[in-house]
């Protein structure tokens, strides 16, 4: 009997499996299927995160959003129950459109509750009343993020100093950087205020190394509100240095110091190689420096310095397959992952990135644990869905959103790219090209938006660095563990490791110098919008291609073809236009470098520059464009980093240098450069004078006697330039000086008459002699400026000033590259952009 009942089951049990598998080759048949239901969840998970967005930016609307998508849920949703069981739907099922719809409103009820109820909390009154009154106050603040070693508040020759290996011996031990965290208590009138606000705090803190997370500071601030989708609520902005008063708890300081020990050792490696790979292995880029970080971008390489998906899968894989070794049962190889996975998340530090790929891969673990192996798309979906509604201001991280929308590129564009691939190229080769460029494809209109270049050389470079990416991460990895406790054996896993980073450093480089490595686009929303409706026309091209819609494809081909042409006519445009319209006896020209100066004068051949800029790439663009190799004098008027960030790219390329007086050794360091690369470096006194092709050049500020009242800003060497022949432009550059280093010129005679132009003082400050401007009577008043800065230049009391004297402002932020030429009594203005 019971020998009858179990073969009886096994009859049973082979006769559902063989329906199952009929089943299964029904649906496998039926087109789409297997899409449908792996993208149920992607139209609840875009909803959510759009609403996200929007309402980040105006947290008021939050409540009635979310009651409205609760009413329109509970709406839906009975419609779809009451559709299900009345009788006349008993015969086919509901349609899914009434369970999407339910859930889509669903997640933007989840996404509005969320904002509702997190705004309030981010604006304390305490720290809004401080920025509205503008007063100082006390804070204590916890790090949630890793910290930035602030580059930009410091000249390159600062940098180099604390670089590691650096052998100046000036080391000051302190460092700027910008801190985001969590202020916990404001101190006001000997009371302590408790909150949970996210700010970024920009201070000078006791280390050269980044602040670890968890790590609690106290400082005293003023206090600027941000814009309401900002992931940070405040700007702080300490005026004396902060005080780490707590380290990281022990459960997130072991990270640090193991990330600190891994930079220290990868730095005694040589070239570039030993600058990437702690970034390669743990995320950390504070010793890569500017010029590796830009061939890294120009390359599309810079993903595999941010710890991303991939890291983690290489994490997870590797546990497993160790574990699987030592014949572990399932449980214990999905839990050994998970226990992994979460130490490499502390270790690289919880980015939105990092977080996004960490729930992942948790979801994925836990998906195989549970007997359930799921596809990607419905996981990557539910991982949107919980980050946006536990942090509703995370949808606006550009991280978040590349990693997502690279993940997301990878699991839908991969095969498709790889069937269309294989028809000209090999299947393994197709494959292989086919995953950088899916990514590419996904990423590309939001990287626009950070820099509106196209990488035409990304998807080879990615293609080459891809074997190399994860043998350094592991090696890196390794190292990073064994530092402590084998050092041998950490000093093995870092010279190989040096290799595979080697290898990549070498192709960003290689791609960075060639001279099609990237192509200019359309900047802002628009050509981010426009590159996405043409990659949409292009997949919708081959896809009817391949099932026949040959009138569909020839409509879509054709709007390719006819923007290709537009794209190449705009960008020969931009390059020969401009030079052909230049005016050719130009003979002052103001650079557009952003917050910053950099003016050129030229008179028969011989040219001079007046200030560098911030940086090097911006100053080399401009010179470039106006054809300029070498330079005959270069005059720095005073050593703050908008004016002589830009210096690296005219090194070897000087011939005689004035310079103020040095205020520090950073500043001696850059002169040194500048001698180095054989140019003549002088101090400039007033009184000092010379010649520049037929034109003469004369020096009335700073006194050759200047006490220590006249430094910065005040003691900008100020030149007048007077061309030889009777009509020429007469010139006037007056540095960053302020109102009362200009009365003290005035004072002196040194101006001796009215100039044809004059460059404004200090980007348009308000800090201004009104008589400087009435006494120079220029007709042309040149203002290098950066576009949208904070400093409120140039300010309108200014604007007035030249006004009343008569003289037109030309502005670099409305005017790009400014160009003037002509004679005195006819001048010619060039200008990049119509202003």
């Amino acid at each position: 009997m019971a020998r009858r009942q179990r073969a009886f089951r096994r009859r049973r049990g082979s006769a559902q499996r063989s329906r199952h598998r009929r089943q299964d080759v029904r649906n496998a048949s039926r087109p789409g299927v297997g899409v449908r239901g792996a993208t149920r969840l992607v139209p609840p998970a875009v909803a959510a995160w759009v609403a996200a967005v929007i309402l980040v930016s105006i947290p008021s609307a939050a409540v009635p959003v979310a009651l409205i998508a609760l009413v329109a849920t509970c709406i839906t949703t009975g419609v779809a129950v009451a559709r299900a069981r009345h009788p006349s739907h008993t015969a086919r099922p509901v349609s899914p459109w009434w369970a999407w719809s339910a859930l889509v409103l669903l997640a933007v009820f989840l996404a509005a509750t969320a904002v509702a109820a997190r705004a309030p909390s981010r604006t304390p009154d305490v720290l809004t009343d401080a920025a509205d009154a503008g007063r100082l106050t006390s804070i204590r603040l916890v790090v949630t993020e890793k910290s930035i070693l602030d580059d930009d508040r410091a000249s390159p020759w600062e940098r180099r100093a604390d670089a590691p290996g650096s052998d100046s011996g000036e080391s000051t031990g302190e460092s700027a950087q910008r801190i985001r965290g969590t202020v916990t208590e404001v101190h006001e009138g000997g009371s302590r205020v408790a909150l949970a606000a996210p700010v970024v705090l920009f201070a000078t803190v006791p280390s050269r190394h980044p602040v670890p997370l968890g790590a609690v500071i106290e400082a005293d601030t003023s206090v600027r509100k941000t814009a309401p989708g900002d992931a940070a609520a405040f700007l702080l902005f300490a005026r004396q240095p902060a005080t780490v008063v707590e380290g990281a708890p022990w459960y997130l300081g072991w990270a640090a110091d193991l990330r600190a020990g891994l930079v220290k050792r990868a730095a005694e490696l040589p070239g570039r190689g030993g600058e990437l790979l702690p970034g390669l292995s743990v995320g950390d880029t504070t010793a890569v420096s500017d010029e590796l970080d830009t061939a890294m971008k120009t390359s599309a390489l810079s993903h595999l310095t941010a710890v991303s998906g991939a890291n983690c899968a290489v994490i997870v894989a590797v546990l497993t397959l160790l574990l699987a070794a030592f014949s572990a049962p399932r449980w214990l190889r999905i839990s050994g992952a998970l226990v992994g996975l979460g130490l490499f998340v502390v270790l690289v530090t919880p980015e939105p990135s990092v977080i996004r790929a960490g729930l992942m891969a948790l979801a994925v673990l836990l998906a195989l644990g549970a007997g359930r192996p799921t596809a990607g798309l419905p996981v990557l979906s539910l991982v949107v869905i919980v980050i946006v509604v536990s942090d509703p201001w995370l949808s606006r991280s550009f991280g978040f959103v590349l990693s997502a929308l690279a993940t997301g590129g990878l699991l839908l564009l991969t095969r498709p790219l790889t069937r269309w691939l294989s028809v000209w190229l090999p299947r393994p080769l197709a494959a292989a090209f086919a995953i950088p460029l899916a990514a590419q494809i996904a990423c590309q209109p939001v990287l626009l938006l950070l820099n509106p270049d196209i990488p035409v050389l990304g998807v080879p470079a990615n293609l080459l660095a891809a074997p190399a990416a994860p043998v350094a991460t592991l090696l890196g990895l390794a190292a990073c563990l064994l530092v402590p406790a084998i050092p041998v054996l950490a000093t093995v896993a870092l010279w190989l490791g040096w290799l595979p980073a080697t290898w990549i450093a070498a192709i960003a480089a290689t791609v960075d110098r060639l001279p099609v490595a990237s192509v200019p686009w359309l900047p802002g929303a628009g050509g981010a919008v426009l590159f996405a409706v043409l990659t949409a026309t292009g997949i919708l091209a081959v896809l009817a291609v391949r099932v026949g819609r040959r009138t569909v494809a020839a409509v879509c081909t054709g709007v390719l073809v006819i923007a290709g042409g537009a794209w190449a006519g705009t960008l020969t445009g931009e390059r020969l236009v401009p030079a052909m319209s230049l005016p050719q006896d130009w003979s002052v020209a103001a650079c557009d470098v952003g917050q910053g100066d950099a003016i050129l004068i030229r008179s028969a051949g011989a040219v001079a520059l007046i200030d560098t800029g911030v940086a090097p790439d911006a100053l080399t663009a401009c010179l470039d464009t106006l054809a300029i190799g070498t330079l005959d004098l270069v005059i720095l008027t005073h050593f703050d980093l908008d004016h002589v960030g830009g210096v690296d790219a005219i090194v070897g390329k000087a011939d005689l240098v004035l310079t103020g007086r040095p205020e520090n050794a950073a500043d001696e360091r850059m002169l040194d450069d500048l001698a180095a690369g054989g140019a003549t470096v002088r101090r400039a006194d007033a009184g000092m004078s010379g010649t520049l092709g037929t034109a003469h050049w004369r020096v009335l500020w700073p006194p050759p006697r200047a006490g220590p009242l006249w430094t910065g800003n005040a003691a900008s060497v100020t030149v007048v330039v007077e061309p030889a022949e009777p009509d020429g432009i007469r010139s006037l550059f007056l540095g960053d000086l302020d109102e009362r280093a200009q009365k003290r010129i005035l004072a002196g005679h040194g101006l001796r008459g009215p100039v044809d132009l004059v460059k404004v003082a200090h980007h348009g400050s308000a800090d201004q002699s009104a008589r400087m401007y009435e006494e120079a009577a220029a007709r042309i008043g040149l203002v290098p400026v950066g576009a949208d800065n904070d400093y409120g230049h140039p300010a309108p009391d200014l604007l007035d000033m030249l006004a009343a004297a008569g003289t037109t402002p030309l502005r670099t932020d409305l005017c790009g590259l400014i160009v003037v030429g002509g004679t005195a009594a006819a001048p010619v203005v060039w200008t990049e952009m119509p202003c």
